[in-house]
C-alpha cells in the first residue's frame, strides 16, 4: 500500500496519517518554497527512517517535487507517479491535510479521476474520508483517530522534526517516573509542593543535574505531576539556537519542558519566582521594620515597582512566544507561574491561546488541561 501526501510546515498531520494507515510506501510531494514545504519533507523523511519511528511499519519514503502554483501540473505529477507504481484505489490512498489550497484541490481531482479513496485530518483528529463512486468522490462518515496513536513517539524527535527557524543545541534531561513516584498517593501532591519538596526523589532520569538551580524545583514538581497524570516521558531544559550559516551560536532561547501526548507536542513554560509588586512588598515590610516610610520614600518604591513590571514584561513575552511556536499550530503550550501574570501579559496570552496555570492549582489545573472530560 501506498499513502501520498502534501508536506506543509505542520508536521503532526503527516505523522498521524502515517501511524494510522499503516501504509509501505510514502510519496511526500512538496513544493519548491522551502520553509513552507520542501525543509518540512526533508525533515519529516529523516524522521520517517530514524529510530525515533517505531520499526514495526517504517515507511519506505521518498519525494516528489510539484509547483505550488499550477493545477493541472500537480494532477498531473501523481499521476506519472502512481503510473509508475501501477497504483490505482485498490493499493493506493491520498491524504488531503498538508500543502496549500490549490495543491490539494489538485489532489483531490486525481482521486476523483483515478478512483483513489482520500481522506482530510482536522484538528481535532478528525478523519474525513472520501471514496469514488462512479465520477465523483462521495464523503463517507467521520471517525476520530486514537488521540494516543503516537504514544511511543519521542518528544525530542517530533519536536527536532516541527522546528524551522531553530535547532537544539541541547536535549536537557529525559525524565520518567520512578517506582516510588508510581506509588505516591495522588493527594500527597499539594502539601509536598507548597513545602517546596524535591521532586526528583519520585523521578528517574538519562543525564544528571547535580545541582537544581532557583526555579528549576517547580520545573521537576510540573513534570511528575505529568508523569503522574500519564505522560510516559517528559524532556527537560530543551536548549536551542537560531538555524543560521555561520550563525553566532549563541542560543535564542530555552524550552522547560515538552512532551508528547493525545496527538500533539506540548510545551510547558515554568516560572517559580516572585512578581515585582510582591518584591517590593517584601521591600516595604523591611524597610518599615527599620525606620517610618515618607510620602517621598513611597512614591520611590511605587516607580521602582513599575519599573521592574515594565522590565519583566518583554522577557515574558519572549518565554511565551518561544514556547507557543515550538509547540506549532496543532501543538499545546502552556504556562505555570507562581503568582499571577501582569495585564499585559496574560493579554498576550490569551491572544495565543496560551493557559496560565498557578502553582498553588497545579496539579488539578494540568488535569484539567490533558485529561480535559475528566472530572477535577
Amino acid at each position: 500500500m501506498t499513502l501520498f501526501t502534501l508536506a506543509s510546515r505542520q508536521i503532526w498531520p503527516q505523522v498521524l496519517a502515517v501511524l494510522h494507515t499503516c501504509q509501505e510506501r510514502l510519496v511526500l510531494f512538496h513544493s519548491r518554497e522551502e520553509a513552507e514545504s520542501l525543509r518540512p519533507a526533508e525533515r519529516l523523511r529523516a524522521f520517517f527512517l530514524s529510530a525515533a519511528f517505531p520499526h514495526t511499519h517504517p515507511p519506505n519514503v521518498e519525494l516528489r517535487p510539484v509547483p505550488h502554483d499550477r493545477f493541472q501540473v500537480v494532477v498531473e505529477a501523481l499521476a506519472n507517479v502512481a503510473e509508475e507504481g501501477a497504483l490505482d484505489g485498490s493499493n493506493c490512498r491520498v491524504h488531503l491535510t498538508g500543502g496549500n489550497k490549490l495543491m490539494a484541490m489538485a489532489a483531490a481531482e486525481w482521486c476523483r479521476l483515478a478512483g483513489v479513496p482520500c481522506f482530510y485530518l482536522e484538528r481535532d483528529l478528525r478523519v474525513f474520508p472520501f471514496f469514488p463512486v462512479g465520477p465523483d468522490l462521495q464523503p463517507q462518515p467521520d471517525f476520530k483517530l486514537d488521540p494516543h496513536l503516537a504514544r511511543d513517539l519521542d518528544a525530542l524527535a517530533l519536536l527536532r522534526c516541527q522546528l524551522d527557524a531553530s535547532e537544539i543545541v541541547s536535549s536537557g534531561q529525559r525524565l520518567t517516573i520512578n517506582p516510588r513516584g508510581v506509588k505516591l498517593p495522588e493527594v500527597e501532591f499539594s502539601a509536598l509542593l507548597a513545602r517546596q519538596h524535591d521532586f526528583r526523589q519520585f523521578l528517574a532520569w538519562d543525564v544528571a543535574e547535580p545541582d537544581v538551580r532557583a526555579g528549576e524545583g517547580l520545573e521537576y514538581a510540573v513534570a511528575f505531576a505529568l508523569l503522574k497524570l500519564g505522560v510516559p516521558a517528559v524532556q527537560r531544559s530543551v536548549r536551542l539556537s537560531p538555524r543560521v550559516l555561520r550563525g553566532s551560536g549563541r542560543e535564542e532561547g530555552e524550552l522547560d519542558l515538552v512532551f508528547n501526548w493525545a496527538g500533539k507536542l506540548w510545551v510547558v513554560d515554568c516560572k517559580d519566582r516572585h512578581a515585582a509588586g510582591t518584591r517590593i512588598d517584601h521591600l516595604r515590610t523591611e524597610i518599615l521594620s527599620q525606620v517610618t516610610v515618607t510620602p517621598r520614600l513611597e512614591t520611590l518604591l511605587s516607580n521602582l515597582a513599575e519599573e521592574l513590571r515594565e522590565r519583566d514584561l518583554k522577557p515574558l513575552k519572549e518565554d511565551l512566544l518561544i514556547a507557543s511556536e515550538a509547540a506549532g499550530l496543532l501543538g499545546r503550550a502552556l504556562c505555570v507561574r507562581r503568582t499571577p501574570l501582569p495585564i499585559q501579559a496574560m493579554e498576550f496570552a490569551a491572544s495565543r491561546r496560551l493557559p496560565i496555570i498557578l502553582k498553588d492549582q497545579l496539579f488539578q489545573e494540568l488535569r484539567a488541561q490533558i485529561h480535559p472530560r475528566q472530572p477535577l
